[in-house]
């Protein structure tokens, strides 16, 4: 049996660097960066996936990789998400 592609990880990781390497120091741009992960992870984990907004906090909280951590939950559950990818 092949291994599922974490994708969530993934994308969660691109979130962060794009955020931090990108765009984190233009304000807008980031600010952007950061309400995009929030809605894709409220659309693919619910409720949950709001703890994305974290990010808004300037200076420290929006260093924190906290897209990389709910790349990490979504791809550990069992259940499969609304918008996650694979068999229905």
């Amino acid at each position: 049996m092949a291994k599922r592609l974490p994708i969530h990880t993934f994308i969660g990781f691109l979130f962060d660097i794009v955020d931090w390497a990108l765009v984190g120091m233009i304000p807008i741009a980031g600010d952007l960066i950061d309400a995009a992960a929030a809605i894709y992870w409220a659309l693919v984990l619910g409720p949950i996936g709001l703890t994305a907004a974290v990010e808004f906090i300037p200076f420290g909280a929006d260093l924190l990789p906290t897209n990389i951590v709910l790349g990490l939950y979504a791809d550990s559950k069992k259940k499969k998400f609304p918008f996650s990818p694979g068999k229905r």
